[in-house]
Order: structure tokens, then C-alpha cells, then sequence
């Protein structure tokens, strides 16, 4: 199974690997220009995470919202609950296919 690719394919084929060849050599341009000096997004990076730490210091989330939330009612609750463990027992077993070779 030697075959050769001729006419509009094989110039299409060319196309497309100038076309990743030229993808791959941007990617890896853009990877070599580094001079390991950080640029403003990195080196403010710390500084986001600090200023988080600090806003929730100074206004708790838990102060934003006083009201507890509200949940299901006792006895719903315990319907829901039985449910849920019920729904794993009443399950039958997948049944055994016997594949007999001759």
C-alpha cells in the first residue's frame, strides 16, 4: 500500500504542514523569548491572594447574611433519607448470560 499523493492534494497536504510547521515554530518562539524577569500578572500574582485575605478579615462573609438558612423540615428530611438508602436496595442483580462455545 504505496501510494503517492499527486495534483490538488498533495498541494493541499503541503499547505497544511507549512501551516503547522509555521503554528509550531510561533509556539516555540514565543516559549524562548522569556528572559526570566516577571511581568506585571506574575508578579502581582501574591498580592491578589493578600488583598483576598484581607478584605475577608475586615468583612466576614458570615456578616454579610445574618439569616441561617433554611432547610427541609425534620420529618421530609427522613422521607428523602429513606428514599435515597431504598433506592440501592430494591435494585436486582444483572442476570448471568451463559455463552456456550461449540
Amino acid at each position: 500500500m504505496n501510494q503517492r499523493i499527486s495534483g490538488p492534494q498533495r498541494q493541499l497536504f503541503t499547505i497544511m504542514v507549512g501551516l503547522l510547521f509555521g503554528m509550531a515554530l510561533l509556539g516555540f518562539a514565543g516559549c524562548a523569548c522569556s528572559d526570566g524577569v516577571p511581568r506585571n500578572m506574575e508578579a502581582d500574582y501574591g498580592r491578589s491572594v493578600t488583598n483576598a485575605r484581607l478584605e475577608m478579615m475586615v468583612t466576614p462573609p458570615d456578616a454579610v447574611d445574618a439569616k441561617p438558612p433554611l432547610g427541609m423540615q425534620p420529618q421530609a428530611a427522613a422521607n428523602v433519607q429513606g428514599k435515597y438508602e431504598k433506592s440501592f436496595k430494591d435494585k436486582e442483580p444483572p442476570k448471568v448470560i451463559n455463552l456456550q462455545l461449540q
